[in-house]
């Protein structure tokens, strides 16, 4: 019998997370959501393991983004910035950069996750969100085909480096 790999969080067992204890709403905008920090690296296995349209984004100055395409929106891991010895003070930059962390863009993209990492998940709608027809989601997520447009999604994703970027991708995305 073949072992299966452990991509799931919860498993479905009683008293473990619940979603709202690994996604949390991020103050980055309606629609976007942070993933709590032990969790990140079962969210990457399992996001590895789905074959979807990814793009990174590495600039001088600027945070490492690892972004992922799914449905609404993705997921962006956000590296932090280090700045090598300048001599002297470094200039602000025009907005302020995302902080190191994961995050969940789009409502679709959280409801996609919580059932397939298996999350007990909100049983009504969030503030800002449209429920869709139970099973929609995981049939639209089944039926993806890899596309121009997603691996665009994923290049739009992977540019949000500051705040102003990211709610503008949101925008952008209709999260």
């Amino acid at each position: 019998m073949a072992v299966q790999p452990d991509t799931g969080v919860g498993g479905g067992v009683p008293g473990g997370p619940r979603w709202d204890e690994v996604f949390t709403l991020s103050d980055l905008g309606s629609g976007v959501f942070d993933v709590r920090w032990d969790l990140r690296p079962r969210l990457r296995r399992w996001l590895a393991a789905q074959d979807l349209p990814t793009a990174s984004g590495r600039e001088a100055h600027r945070p490492a983004i690892d972004a992922w395409a799914l449905l609404d929106g993705g997921v962006i891991a956000v590296s932090a910035v280090s700045l090598p010895g300048t001599g002297g003070p470094v200039p602000a930059p025009a907005a302020p950069l995302l902080g190191p962390g994961m995050r969940v863009i789009g409502y679709r993209t959280l409801r996609l996750l919580i059932e397939r990492l298996e999350l007990p998940g909100p049983a009504q709608a969030l503030p800002g969100e449209h429920l869709d027809v139970p099973g929609l989601v995981a049939d639209l997520f089944d039926a993806r085909r890899d596309d121009a447009a997603a691996l665009e999604q994923a290049e739009l994703l992977a540019s949000c480096t500051d705040r102003s970027t990211l709610r503008w991708v949101v925008a952008a995305l209709r999260v």
